[in-house]
């Protein structure tokens, strides 16, 4: 495992610059115009952004195909992936709820707490766009994977466009008013929870699939 997480590393370690310009343009975004909002995108951006790029690196190198002849764990090369999308999800969270706390400094009607909560949020969509896309990888190849992971992205975004024009009654929330900040936090651990358990329901399709695939 350790030989293929190294291996992984230095394929990612090809795009990391453009990963952490990324995340400095979503961060100054966030202070001068959009606030906290940006520093979730950061979360989701890049954690899709980092399986997508270590199964391009393999398409581009053969490794995809190569790997399988090769006397190595299967379950090894499938780790790897799972185990280094995560690890960089997981510092992308944290990431940005420190920008979160040096914004609500700044700013002092932010609430700190209502950030956190919204970046674990992100965080649970990133677990499961991430599972879905290493799945899709390694079964249908990495070309069909990005398309997925577009539908994933847009399709419940123009759901939600196309519903909020359409003569729909608006679901009433107002009962959100009465959460409190307790409350909002175990719903967004609980999220955290279920993302997390679909990300390793997705390691182990993923896992299974590989050790049916042949040359």
């Amino acid at each position: 495992m350790k030989a293929m997480l190294y291996a992984d590393w230095m394929n990612f370690r090809q795009t990391l610059k453009s990963l952490l310009f990324m995340i400095i343009v979503f961060a100054v975004a966030a202070f001068m115009w959009s606030g906290p909002s940006f520093f979730c995108m950061i979360v989701v951006m890049v954690s899709i952004m980092v399986p997508l790029t270590l199964c391009s690196a393999d398409k581009a190198y053969g490794w995809d195909r190569l790997s399988l002849s090769m006397p190595i764990l299967r379950r090894d090369v499938v780790g790897s992936k799972f185990v280094l999308s995560g690890l960089s999800s997981v510092l992308m969270t944290v990431v940005g709820c420190v920008l979160s706390a040096v914004y609500c400094v700044i700013d002092r009607t932010s609430v700190l707490m209502e950030n956190i909560n919204a970046m674990l949020i992100c965080e649970a969509v990133a677990l499961v766009l991430m599972g879905i896309i290493l799945t899709a990888a390694v079964k249908w190849g990495i070309e069909k994977a990005r398309y997925i992971m577009m539908a994933c992205v847009w399709i419940p975004i123009i759901a939600v466009f196309l519903l909020s024009k359409l003569d729909f009654p608006k679901p009433d929330l107002r009962w959100l008013n009465n959460v409190s900040g307790t409350q909002l936090t175990l719903v967004a651990l609980a999220l955290i929870g279920v993302g997390l358990l679909v990300y390793l329901c997705c390691y182990a399709v993923s896992l299974r699939i590989y050790q049916k695939t042949e040359l």
